[in-house]
């Protein structure tokens, strides 16, 4: 636990981070501000809560990973003292389990921050009225609706959205670990993610044929696709669309991917150690 503070404070002495944070707290302000609005329909109200990730959640935890996650693997590299501290015994496992488990605490952290501004403020506006009322309005689950009520819901999104997150950031570490450049990782990262966003915003009007086809498969297995909430509730290649009772198998799937991308991330480390 010691080793995950160590790791906390060299987060907080990257210049990056504090710009980071600054620029994620104006755009949460602005788009809290910009999405908050009373409608005389309950159910819509929370239906536009439900919709809080599409809007911003997820685009703004992709930005605090990318700034927060990229130099945690890249740190000792660029400061020339890799060899120094992994002289000690296990000292190599040691800062991999740190970081790992930084970057769990730092993804819950994002989410749960997100998750709590957008929920309490947009739910004040309407004094959180049926709250543990059924949901009426989904999205996402078009065939069966969640039988939960709309705060239980609204905190599951969140939930699905922190699984999402931990498959971006271990994206993000595997490519840190092999470009060890925190800068470029930074690029890499935010470019692929933005680059998914557009795919889902615009891309499908320029596809034709089997092209779509094969970008939208990429789309549902990307961390992007997990973080828009998309990939939870519609899986054409394995016949998942819009049913409530299929969620489970999805989690599982972005679960096993997370643990992939650890054990991957594990090995580069190791062949480090090696060489």
């Amino acid at each position: 636990m010691r080793s995950i503070f160590y790791e906390a404070k060299k987060h907080l002495s990257f210049r990056e981070t504090w710009v980071g944070y600054i620029l994620a707290v104006g755009f949460l302000i602005i788009s809290v501000k910009n999405t908050v609005y009373t409608i005389p329909d309950v159910a819509e109200q929370w239906n536009n809560i439900f919709q809080d990730i599409y809007t911003y959640g997820a685009t703004l935890s992709a930005f605090l990973v990318a700034i927060g996650i990229s130099r945690l693997m890249c740190y000792e590299h660029e400061r020339k003292t890799d060899a120094i501290l992994y002289t000690a015994a296990n000292g190599r496992r040691l800062s991999f389990l740190s970081k790992i488990g930084f970057a769990v605490l730092y993804c819950a952290a994002v989410v749960i921050i997100i998750g709590t501004v957008s929920i309490v403020i947009h739910g004040s506006i309407f004094g959180f009225e049926n709250a543990f009322s059924d949901i009426e309005y989904c999205r996402y689950f078009i065939n069966k609706a969640p039988a939960v009520s709309n705060l239980v819901y609204g905190i599951v999104q969140y939930l699905f959205l922190f699984l999402g997150v931990l498959y971006f950031a271990g994206f993000v570490m595997l490519v840190a670990t092999l470009t060890k450049r925190t800068a470029l990782t930074i690029c890499i990262s935010g470019g692929t993610y933005l680059a998914l966003l557009i795919y889902y915003l615009v891309g499908s009007s320029f596809l034709r044929g089997i092209a779509i086809d094969i970008a939208d498969t990429v789309w549902r297995f990307s961390f992007a696709g997990f973080m828009l909430q998309e990939s939870y509730s519609r899986f054409p290649i394995l016949n998942w669309t819009g049913d409530w009772n299929s969620a489970w198998k999805t989690v599982l799937l972005v679960i096993g991917i997370v643990l992939a991308e650890g054990v991957l991330l594990w090995q580069l480390w190791r062949k480090k150690d090696r060489k």
